[in-house]
């Protein structure tokens, strides 16, 4: 399943932007004008063309390459026909590998792929020199005596290919059955010894200047040469984690300190009485008192002198824990961290338990200490369900070019879960999506829309966003109107219209490097039927069959493996500090010369349209020879007439508008409504920061966009002045009440004994000298001290008033 991009790759650039690039600068669903403030097109004829999109497609049969040349709407009767363009009708890709494969890895930069076949071995597939003969002669391993290899994968900047194999006496040697190869060469660099089937225990930093391989209760460290350089101390570690990306706010110059500073986390398991426990480490300075660095070597690479490490930046004990996922925002100085339990010991849920918390680099309350953060989920969350909150899903905005820490999103509670953004530091929630049927969240590579999916068991609803504008990004429809004079569009605003329902289950779901285009796929083995490619715009507007290079029949119905987007590539080093490769961009506005159909207009052709197509999708469903079936009407709803007619209604609303038991609808469809009736007030809302109690409600009255219902901050101190002042007098009051009570109590006290009365006052009499004496010798008195002395007058006076 692709449900990642590749953050490091995709990259900001100055090169020259192609035709197609141009008719790409559209709206999704008519070709829309240009706009200056988008995309800044180079006059220069040097400069190499922009890489065009490409998708990556392994089946049982063969790998192709297929490029993505258009996706503007054909519809658009008032546009350019889409049949004039180039590529607009061009079928087929390149073939790459014919054959049977088993797996294969993309390379981060782009430019080739590493496939597997048992019978061969692992082959490499060169984009860049791919054919448009579809064919493919070389069959050559690329890496020598590789069939027997299982799992591979590529370091950050893919100058490395890691690979495992099961162990057995060819490799049990000194090249160990996990291998580093070079990417470019296929030649052997280094062997290590890994029983189990997984490639984590042996990670690059981000920029591939050190290699950690973790082993028996530490972890080494290696230059990129494979020397050692140091030694991180974990008795019992399970696993560790490094960021991949490293990118740098906005109008930020580089520290070089910070820069040969590298983040990791680790994690080890509970033990009985002992609970288990995350630590957040730095390379070189802050890798726990036991860890070291290398600083001096002797002969054949001995280690003669080490320096020894500092304490961990933050550690975090947790009670239950069985797995843990970290998520490392684009900046790597921050990591989200979802603890994950197999059974719930409190009986709530049958799915486990799950906790999310915030690690930090830097803690602004104690200067070179990071800290955890328990993240706070929004009170909406646990609407419609008791007990801790289960965590369905997280991701980071990509982009840390951004202004401010980098937020990133949750997806919490029970079904309809509810969807929010959080504060990259405080962790707060500060927006949210809305309550739906969602479990997963993808963010486009340069963090301006996000897609709210539910996939998998669910039926496969997206919502597509504007962060940047906290909205639903409308969809424009064009219409082939001839009264308009050749063509028109209309906008659709509403929510409940604007979320897509996918054509076939999803499997694989990944954004496009550019962020205009989005891909869901339905792949072999998850799903046996109905296999293919569908590819949406920004806005959720379905890109039609006759503008993809490929055919879905041709994959029906199980033959299909994978499919994905080919990487961005790196920026070379004339473009200085740049981290897109494509530009940012961000929606398409009107077009220009097209009617807009609003009010009654709209309306009316929306309505037609819906029509239309639900036409059209009967008319597929019958081969396109029938007429659609009408819909099944109970008897008890049919018309004595006959033909029937009339839509359903339940027994308990027949009579009435509302005036039946059943309230228009059953039991079950009322339980939906009740739960699911909140969806719309929390959708698209912003969230203020909490100054009520806990478990109040954080949301604010008012909407993304709308008029703000926030105080300002004199009106805040007004409140905060007012609220204290209310508390002194009503703790004065108070003291006055107590006071009146005691004396009332005592009054009565005298009248029932006056002589325990007595007996009592004289005690304190006594007392009160004994603290006059103290006094008198140069001791300070205490508050109490001082006002039992200050009581001497009236206990005299209560004393005499007794009359014993």
């Amino acid at each position: 399943m692709v449900t990642s991009l590749r953050k490091s790759t995709t990259t900001k650039t100055k090169t020259t932007r192609t035709a197609r690039d141009s008719a790409n600068v559209t709206s999704p669903t008519i070709p829309l004008r240009s706009s200056v403030h988008r995309v800044q097109m180079a006059s220069s004829s040097t400069t190499q063309p922009q890489r065009p999109i490409r998708l990556f497609f392994r089946s049982k049969e063969a790998v192709e390459l297929y490029t993505l040349s258009d996706t503007t709407s054909s519809s658009n009767a008032a546009a350019t026909s889409p049949a004039s363009s180039p590529d607009a009708s061009k079928k087929g890709g390149i073939t790459l590998y014919k054959g049977k494969t088993t797996f294969h890895t993309l390379n981060p930069n782009g430019e080739c792929a590493y496939i597997h076949d048992a019978n061969v071995g692992l082959i490499k597939c060169d984009f860049n020199d791919a054919g448009d003969n579809n064919n493919n002669e070389s069959n050559r391993p690329f890496l020598q005596d590789s069939k027997a290899i299982l799992l591979a994968k590529c370091s950050p900047r893919g100058s490395y290919l890691l690979t495992w194999e099961r162990a057995n006496n060819n490799n049990t040697g000194n090249n160990g059955n996990l291998k580093v190869w070079d990417a470019d060469t296929g030649s052997f660099v280094k062997g290590f010894s890994c029983k189990k089937a997984t490639l984590n225990t042996l990670q690059w930093t981000h920029d591939e200047q050190f290699v950690f391989h973790m082993v028996t209760n530490e972890v080494h460290v290696f230059t990129k040469a494979f020397v050692r350089a140091g030694r991180v101390r974990c008795t019992g570690i399970a696993s560790f984690s490094l960021p991949s990306v490293k990118g740098v706010a906005a109008n930020t110059i580089a520290n070089k300190e910070s820069e040969n500073k590298y983040l990791l986390t680790a994690f080890t398991p509970g033990t009985k009485g002992k609970p288990a426990r995350v630590d957040l480490l730095r390379y070189p300075d802050r890798m726990g008192r036991e860890s070291f660095t290398v600083v001096v070597r002797g002969v054949d690479d001995e280690i003669t002198g080490s320096t020894p490490s500092g304490p961990s930046l933050a550690s975090k004990s947790l009670f239950s824990a069985e797995e843990v996922t970290v998520q490392w925002s684009p900046r790597a100085d921050s990591a989200l961290l979802l603890t994950q339990t197999a059974v719930d010991s409190t009986g709530e849920s049958y799915y486990g338990s799950t906790h999310l918390f915030l690690l930090l680099e830097n803690d602004g309350k104690r200067p070179g200490f990071g800290s955890a953060v328990s993240v706070p989920l929004p009170a909406e969350a646990a609407a419609g369900g008791t007990g801790t909150v289960p965590i369905v899903g997280t991701n980071w905005i990509t982009n840390p070019q951004i202004n401010g820490p980098v937020p990133f999103a949750v997806i919490s509670g029970r079904m309809p879960a509810l969807a929010s953004l959080h504060h990259g530091i405080t962790a707060e929630p500060s927006f949210l999506f809305g309550r739906a049927h969602r479990n997963v969240m993808d963010v486009s590579p340069h963090g301006r829309f996000v897609v709210c999916g539910g996939y998998g068991n669910l039926a496969g609803g997206m919502d597509f966003w504007d962060r940047n504008k906290g909205k639903r990004i409308p969809r424009r429809v064009a219409l082939n109107d001839s009264a308009s004079g050749g063509g028109s569009y209309v906008t659709i605003k509403e929510a409940t219209d604007l979320t897509v329902t996918s054509c076939s289950p999803v499997v694989g779901h990944q954004w496009s490097p550019d962020s205009r285009t989005y891909l869901v796929s339905t792949t072999s083995p998850r799903m046996n039927v109905d296999n293919g490619v569908h590819i949406y715009r920004y806005d959720g507007s379905l890109v039609g069959s006759e503008k993809l290079p490929w055919e879905n029949s041709k994959y029906q119905p199980d033959k299909l493996l994978s499919a994905e987007y080919v990487p961005a590539p790196f920026p070379t080093e004339l473009e200085e500090k740049s981290f897109y490769y494509y530009p940012d961009r961000p929606q398409s506005p009107p077009p220009r010369g097209v009617l807009e159909l609003k009010g009654e207009a709209a309306k009316a052709a929306l309505t037609k349209l819906s029509s239309q197509n639900s036409q059209s999708n009967g008319r597929k469903g019958n081969g396109g020879n029938a007429a659609p079936a009408s819909a099944y009407v109970p008897p008890a709803a049919r018309k004595t007439g006959g033909g029937g007619g009339g839509s359903y209604v339940p027994p308990g609303a027949r009579k009435g508008s509302g005036t039946g038991r059943g309230g228009g609808g059953s039991l079950a469809e009322r339980m939906r409504r009740e739960r699911e009736g909140s969806a719309a007030n929390v959708s698209g809302i912003k969230v203020t920061k909490r100054t009520g109690p806990v478990g109040a409600s954080s949301v604010s009255a008012s909407v993304v966009g709308g008029a703000s219902g926030e105080k300002s901050k004199s009106a805040l101190r007004r409140e905060k002045q007012r609220l204290a002042k209310e508390k002194a007098e009503k703790e004065a009051a108070d003291a006055a009440e107590r006071a009146n009570e005691e004396e009332e109590a005592r009054v009565k006290a005298n009248k029932a004994d006056p002589a325990k009365r007595a007996k009592k006052i004289n005690k304190t009499l006594k007392q009160i000298d004994e603290i006059k004496k103290k006094k008198g010798s140069g001791v300070e008195l205490n508050d109490d001290q001082k006002k039992k002395v200050a009581s001497e007058e009236g206990l005299r006076k209560e004393l005499a008033s007794l009359g014993l």
